[in-house]
């Protein structure tokens, strides 16, 4: 793909992350998201059925109903239930070794060193984190609007370097939906996301 194509492939990506609405279930229906991922699995030379859950299900009536209620279920319930998609969750607080506070490296928090520090990435950009996301500007949404960002502004160095440090905690989030039997939306979600993450790390180490 080419950068400007990447830069849609992951707004795209994006929006999976964010609470469903109907423009994301009128792109099932009519099976426009489904055949976008397609086209991109064939062009590396993979299999597609594992993107069956882009597609509507038999006597799923009220899509946007169920993936509403999946998503509560999953990101947006009770906390020791529900499932963190913001990166500070799983990772230690703070590596700073001179912070005394007693929960500094614990896991489980937010607005940790990730979230501070892509605070003060967007801000040199220009950027800010959209009001969805004030309170937590390392959500995965946020993290893949800002890789489309970079992907039509910044050198691969940099898209390796934002990969590498910001984008490395995805496995222990799909561990933690596959404990929670997802709806297939969100598992078919995670593994483009993990495709696309594995082949870009490949391309940008020279293998």
């Amino acid at each position: 793909m080419t950068s400007q194509e990447k830069e849609y492939f992951c707004q795209l990506l994006a929006s999976l992350f964010h609470p469903p609405d109907a423009e994301l279930v009128k792109e099932i229906h009519q099976g426009t998201l489904h055949s976008f991922f397609v086209r991109y699995i064939q062009s590396i030379g993979g299999e597609t059925d594992f993107l069956k859950g882009f597609l509507k299900e038999e006597g799923s009536e009220n899509l946007l109903k169920d993936l509403s209620n999946e998503y509560e279920r999953l990101f947006s319930g009770p906390s020791q239930e529900s499932i963190s998609l913001t990166e500070s969750f799983y990772k230690p607080w703070t590596t700073d070794p001179h912070c005394v506070l007693p929960f500094a490296s614990e896991r489980g928090l937010l607005m940790g060193d990730s979230a501070l520090h892509l605070l003060e990435v967007y801000h040199r950009c220009g950027l800010e984190a959209s009001e969805e996301f004030k309170g937590c500007p390392d959500h995965i949404a946020m993290e893949l609007e800002f890789l489309s960002y970079l992907y039509r502004w910044a050198t691969d160095v940099e898209i390796k370097m934002f990969i590498k440090d910001h984008l490395n905690w995805t496995p222990l989030l799909k561990e933690e939906l596959d404990r929670r039997h997802p709806h297939p939306f969100y598992v078919t979600a995670l593994e483009v996301l993990a495709l696309f993450l594995k082949r870009e790390r490949a391309r940008l180490e020279g293998r």
